[in-house]
């Protein structure tokens, strides 16, 4: 999920450490993230909102979710961001990790906040 440093306030903001320039994630694609041994993947909509989450699939643990396809669905009259996953195309919500199209498990997300250009990924 993307929020802005103005947003929180140091009392109850975790451990961020920087991943990426905001500008370096190319809108409408995912990128695949090694960080302290765990593969992640980093989002980037049309609408320039940031998301991260696991780089696994979940229902079958591949290392694809990066690949998958952004898009948009409206759930509860709220336009949501969502990404597919490219072996099967179930479609997760990219701010709560849901899966809208199956009895899935849900896809594990990580908090990533933007700030002056610079992403920052909650430590893992």
């Amino acid at each position: 999920m993307s929020l802005n440093f103005a947003e929180k306030t140091m009392d109850t903001m975790p451990a961020f450490a920087p991943v990426c320039r905001s500008e370096e994630l190319e809108p409408g694609w995912g990128e695949a993230l090694l960080l302290k041994g765990a593969q992640l993947a980093l989002f980037r909509t049309d609408a320039n909102a940031f998301y991260a989450s696991s780089h696994h699939c979940p229902t079958t643990g591949a290392k694809v979710m990066a690949r998958g396809i952004l898009g948009s669905t409206v759930v509860d009259g709220q336009l949501v961001a969502t990404i597919a996953c490219p072996l099967h195309k179930e479609v997760y919500r990219l701010d709560t990790g849901a899966c809208l199209n199956a009895d899935s498990p849900a896809l594990p997300l990580h908090q990533l906040i933007e700030g002056d250009g610079q992403l920052w990924l909650e430590q893992i």
